[in-house]
């Protein structure tokens, strides 16, 4: 076998083994059972007598806090929270809150479970008022902004990013690396005869 087919051939099967790669973790990461949220405490649309101290959501899976965030905002867009997002139990999440004043409130939250998969919403609940919170569907631009919220490098795609760039790199070696070549035989060297 020819060095170029030899390389060919190392280049095809490096690139197969990174495609099945990505093709079973993909497939794996989409077999999993879609995660969402199951109950909020205080509830969408509740109107409380007594001020909470947290927004406490229970979830179908676990979630991770530090990639998840719950934002609790008052009628004027102002974050009542009051400290980090913690794991409640096995799969619930807890933010506390300073709730001081009567009046409406809004929870905005993007939960990312540990299963790839990620949830999100806005709900309203009121506190001191009386009546359940004003909902006229539209989200407040205060509630959208989601100051000091930056999520990390997702591990499952930078391990995508990172095999891809060890295939591409060991197959431009192949393909870069000069053939062995074979000395030339003398014409006078060859016996006829």
């Amino acid at each position: 076998m020819s060095a170029a087919r030899r390389t060919l051939a190392i280049a095809t099967a490096l690139a197969s083994v990174g495609i099945a790669a990505v093709v079973w973790l993909s497939v794996r990461q989409s077999d999993a059972e879609p995660a969402r949220v199951l109950a909020v405490t205080p509830a969408s649309g509740s109107a409380l007598a007594t001020t909470p101290d947290a927004v406490t959501m229970r979830l179908s899976t676990s979630a991770d806090p530090v990639l998840s965030h719950i934002t609790v905002r008052d009628s004027t867009g102002s974050t009542v929270n009051d400290g980090q997002i913690r794991a409640a139990g096995e799969s619930g999440l807890r933010q506390p809150v300073r709730v001081t004043l009567a009046g409406d409130y809004s929870v905005a939250y993007h939960i990312t479970f540990t299963n790839g998969h990620d949830d999100s919403g806005v709900l309203r609940f009121s506190v001191g008022t009386g009546t359940a919170p004003l909902d006229t569907g539209e989200i407040p631009e205060a509630i959208l902004d989601s100051e000091g919220h930056a999520h990390g490098i997702d591990p499952f795609g930078a391990t995508l990013l990172v095999v891809d760039g060890i295939v591409l790199v060991v197959v431009l070696a192949l393909l870069m690396r000069p053939g062995r070549r074979r000395p030339a035989v003398p014409s006078e060297s060859i016996d006829h005869g």
